[in-house]
């Protein structure tokens, strides 16, 4: 028979729940494989580093075993940690609108308790992980979805602060996966998904286990596949513009406001007429914005995906072994690797930089002064045939017409010819190589070691495509090559390209920005009767300015960890004091490379790719859009001094005491933290449990690195570059942590625990907030603020495209600093209940739910001014702050009912409604007056509550055979509308609608 002991804390809650399957955050008996004949001699709860801790610690672990994992429908890492009741905004599905989420696709993360994944530790058999390269712009989480699943024997999460314990990043808690004991055998498995509107979801994987005397491996290789699912597959992702002004539209468009201009002098250019809106709008399905620089407002969702094509694979190998009779031997080794090969996203970006009098020959002239962009001559065969076909809008004596850039983009409707007229696209790749070993033993019969070293490496690669400014705008005055014939309009020919025009007989090239280039909208089939074939725009042309931004980053780590472990020989009235000391060091590492285009090192400047120069005022790169960064090679040594002391005053009170030491050297210093945790029990079916003390994370490397990676954030009607750069002078944030709870355990029917928990910070790392940087800046809009000395700080984040005003923001600039203070608090409930035989079967039913209290944020200031009051973030949306979505509940029910070889289980699931604290600002933002209709839309102040329900069957078949149907979303709700790009929340609501899975797994 298989033994199995829990040391640690919430060992006690864990086994009074073995007989009671319940949520996802419920605690579950430790799984041992069938097949297996070794007996397991103990099992090492997370909470703890003392071997032999007694069973009724007094941390607040949940345990999810691989036999609960089946009966909720094998869920994919991402499902499982995202239906937490104590996480929230966790990433893991496509938010490229958001840019707390931005560069994240095809990666994954836990984010308990809403205070940020990156202060959620993700431990691998109880050893680190390095951190994701591009994750949340660089926040340091480590990258769930390299998790090896089919090696997985269960998931252990502790909900509290536990760096005392663990060090940096377990600020918030640990997740913990634990790989499989003792299979013996292989065993075969795969799934697949029916999601409507896309090819399904399907996964495959092989174990193979051998379990001997004095030895057991664990060989398994996985792979999960995820299809494409765009948004036009569902409806209520693709809203009209006056249902949802901010739901995927944009001022910005191919389809663009134009200034005709003439020259009334040499060299001079000045305004013919008014501004003009391209003629072909309307019939390309775009809406008119009215206004003294009007718009056509392009809805660029269509051309975006909910859910990415990906593809992961997971390879991972352990053995275990007796070395002696005191000494065992651990050794695992995993590698995996992510691809997200089409990432999708608009045909083309916002044009927030423009050309110099380099290649534009209006620039510093225009009088009046309007927004600086990109001039057509009247020489271009697109601007001749436009004027051809609407005459009057510009003057007869005109030479040539100018577009503002916070208004155009290259591409759009029609999308981009390079991309077979479709949205442009990227690539994310992922590949990470892990191996860590140790040996445990025993020095005497009172005194234990446990030694490790790990490495493990995450290595990203992120491209994208980005118009050349320079290459351009000589395009649109002729002077374009060919992909296929780079040189083929030469430096020769396009010497005097600041008062000639193309030719097209030395091998030079127009591109066309009016409507008449484009046939047909991809996305809604409107036809242009317009469109003229001859001054359409070629896809070689476009190869030869749309160009790569690729950036590779990796990061590594080494970590060495020792532990001693015993008896101090002292016996109290509960049993033996025992204690641990340790030592950690951990080497990290983080290296990026760019590619040239976007390496600031080799073109900081607009016309670097033309004139070759490096000297230039502003740095941003070359491209319209996206900002370069530098080559980083970093690396920092972290020392650790940590102990443990386990005091069993009595049989009923056990005490745990713990402090960690780590020093970061340099600039960030050290921290000490303390803490400690009680156990009393008081009945038989009650007992309470608490703790109290402090909780730190240092800063990563990659928020270390003083270059900048773009974000982008939609402010007056167009999305902006958001350059959020790093600071080497962060300090580790630190939290003050307690907690108090009881567990209730009734006759073995019935166990529940409550938990009230609070964390206090201080100096937090944040990004500092940019929405709230450009209201303050410019409050309603209005530039009152522009030149007033108070704001002279903050006026130098913004780039602008001409004078200081909201309209011509082209990039705002942030950093990671130790921002404001931040309480949190709230309540964690579990029960389960065995009602008892019904029907000829067993009947569970079972509940967890987290509810928060509060999380107040204490007031931010940029450059010495307030940019965010104090605010209480629970029941918000925080669109663009430090926390992300807070609903104050969220929780599942269940009900099961079990007969033989037959398991069937009902969840219900709850996430409570919330609200858009945009709304408050009634005179600018989303809930402002709408720009074509001057009224106000207040629909979406409220995202509504969302409850789901699902059904999940599990047949224990012969042949060692187990089947798993399950239907998630059983009602197909619609997630909860929100006033957000892709018209739902992407943090807390789902976008699959009703899915059906089926599952098989065969055992030899």
């Amino acid at each position: 028979m298989n033994r199995i002991r829990y040391f640690g804390g919430g060992s006690a809650l864990a086994i009074a729940l073995t007989l009671g399957m319940s949520g996802t955050a419920f605690a579950q008996s430790v799984d041992v494989d069938a097949g297996a004949t070794t007996e397991v001699e103990e099992v090492v709860v997370t909470g703890s580093l003392i071997r032999g801790t007694p069973e009724d610690a007094a941390l607040p672990v949940d345990v999810i075993g691989r036999e609960e994992l089946e009966r909720q429908g094998s869920p994919s890492t991402v499902e499982l940690l995202k239906g937490l009741s104590a996480s929230s905004g966790v990433l893991g599905d496509t938010n490229q609108f958001d840019p707390r989420a931005q560069g994240s696709e095809g990666s994954g993360s836990v984010n308990l308790r809403g205070l940020g994944a990156q202060r959620t530790l993700v431990l691998l058999n109880s050893r680190r992980m390095t951190i994701n390269p591009f994750g949340q712009a660089g926040a340091g989480i480590v990258d769930t979805n390299l998790i090896p699943m089919a090696a997985i024997g269960r998931v252990e999460i502790l909900k509290d602060g536990a760096a005392s314990t663990y060090g940096s990043d377990a600020i918030g808690g640990v997740v913990n996966f634990i790989t499989r004991q003792n299979f013996n055998g292989l065993e075969v498995s795969g799934s697949y998904r029916f999601v409507e509107g896309s090819d399904g979801d399907y996964t495959g994987s092989v174990a193979w286990g051998w379990a001997g005397d004095n030895a057991n491996v664990l060989l398994t290789a996985g792979y999960q596949h995820r299809s494409e699912l765009p948004t036009t597959e569902r409806s209520w992702a693709n809203r009209p513009y006056l249902e949802n002004p901010e739901g995927g539209w944009s001022a910005g468009n191919a389809i663009a406001p134009f200034l005709p201009v003439y020259s009334p002098a040499a060299g001079v250019y000045a305004p013919a007429a008014g501004f003009q809106l391209d003629a072909g709008c309307e019939q390309l399905g775009g809406v008119v914005q009215p206004g003294a620089l009007p718009a056509c407002l392009f809805h660029y969702i269509p051309y975006d995906n909910i859910v990415e094509d990906e593809n992961r694979y997971q390879l991972y190998g352990e053995i275990n072994a007796d070395l002696t009779d005191t000494a065992k031997l651990h050794a695992e080794v995993l590698y995996s690797a992510s691809n997200v090969p089409h990432w999708k996203t608009s045909p083309s970006y916002l044009a927030l930089q423009t050309p110099t009098s380099t290649t534009n020959p209006t620039v510093g002239t225009l009088t009046p002064a309007v927004l600086a962009g990109y001039f057509v001559p009247i020489g271009n065969p697109g601007l001749q045939d436009y004027i051809a076909n609407n005459p009057g809008q510009v003057p007869v004596f005109a030479n040539g017409v100018h577009i503002p850039g916070v208004r155009y983009r290259p591409f759009s409707v029609g999308g981009n010819p390079m991309f077979d007229h479709g949205p442009s696209e990227g690539e994310r790749d992922y590949k990470a190589f892990r191996v860590s070993g140790g040996v445990t033993g025993e020095i005497s019969d009172s005194l234990n070691y446990d030694v490790a070293l790990t490495y493990s490496q995450d290595t990203g690669v992120r491209t994208g495509f980005d118009t050349v400014v320079s290459r351009f705008q000589l395009a649109l005055r002729g002077y374009g090559s060919l992909a296929s014939d780079p040189d083929g309009c030469t430096a020769a020919e396009t010497s005097n390209f600041t008062t000639g025009a193309g030719n097209a007989a030395l091998g030079c090239n127009w591109f066309n920005p009016f409507s008449n280039a484009v046939q047909v909208n991809t996305i809604t089939g409107q036809t242009n009767p317009d469109f003229n074939a001859a001054v359409a725009n070629s896809a070689d042309l476009t190869r030869w300015f749309f160009q790569e931004n690729r950036i590779k980053a990796t990061t590594r780590q080494f970590v060495a960890d020792a532990v001693l472990s015993g008896k101090t020989g002292i016996t109290l009235p509960g049993g033996d004091l025992a204690w641990a000391l340790g030592a950690q060091y951990r080497k990290d590492f983080y290296t990026s490379t760019y590619n040239d285009l976007t390496n600031l090192a080799s073109t900081p400047c607009i016309d670097t790719v033309v004139t070759g120069t490096t000297n230039c005022a502003v740095r941003n790169g070359p491209m319209m859009f996206l900002g370069g960064g530098m080559n980083a090679d970093l690396s920092s040594d972290v020392y650790a001094l940590f102990g443990e002391l386990s005091v069993p005053v009595t049989e009923a009170i056990q005490v745990q005491l713990a402090a960690r030491y780590e020093d970061y050297g340099g600039e960030v210093g050290s921290t000490f933290n303390p803490k400690a945790s009680v156990r009393w029990q008081l009945t038989d079916w009650f007992a309470l449990r608490g703790s109290a003390g402090t909780t730190f994370r240092g800063p990563p490397l990659t928020q270390l690195d003083e270059s900048s990676v773009t974000a982008l954030s939609f402010i007056a009607g167009a999305f902006r570059a958001i350059d959020i750069f790093g600071n080497s002078e962060l300090e580790p944030e630190t939290a003050k942590t307690y907690s108090v709870g009881g567990i209730f355990d009734i006759a073995d029917r019935f166990t529940a625990t409550v938990d009230w928990w609070q964390f206090d910070f201080e100096n937090p790392i944040i990004a500092e907030p940019s929405a709230s940087i450009v209201s303050t800046m410019f409050p309603g809009n209005s530039p009152v603020n522009c030149d007033n000395p108070a704001f002279a700080g903050l006026q130098s984040r913004f780039t602008f495209q001409s004078g200081c005003g909201v309209t011509s923001i082209a990039r705002v600039r942030t950093m990671w600093v130790n921002g404001p203070g931040v309480k949190t608090s709230g309540v964690d409930l579990l029960a389960d209940y065995e009602v008892g035989e019904f029907f000829g079967g067993e009947i569970k039913v079972g509940g967890t739910a987290t509810y928060t209290i509060e999380y107040k944020v204490e007031p931010f200031q940029v450059e010495g001014v307030q940019v965010e009051k104090a605010f209480d973030a629970v029941g918000l949306l925080n669109y663009q702050l430090g926390p992300t979505s807070l609903p104050q509940w969220k929780g599942s029910v269940y009900a099961e009912f079990e007969t033989g070889p037959h398991n069937v289980r009902w969840t219900l699931n709850y996430i409570d409604s919330y609200r858009d604290q945009r709304a408050d600002n009634i005179l600018s933002g989303p809930f402002g007056p709408n720009p074509v209709t001057g009224q106000r839309i207040t629909t979406g102040e409220t995202i509504d509550s969302y409850i789901t329900h699902n059904l999940t069957y599990r047949a224990l078949l012969p042949w060692d055979t187990t089947f798993v149907l399950s239907v998630d979303n059983v009602f197909d709700q619609e997630p909860p509308f929100a006033r957000l790009d892709l018209n739902y929340d992407p943090f807390t609501g789902s976008a699959l609608g009703r899915t059906i899975k089926v599952a098989v797994t065969k055992r030899f």
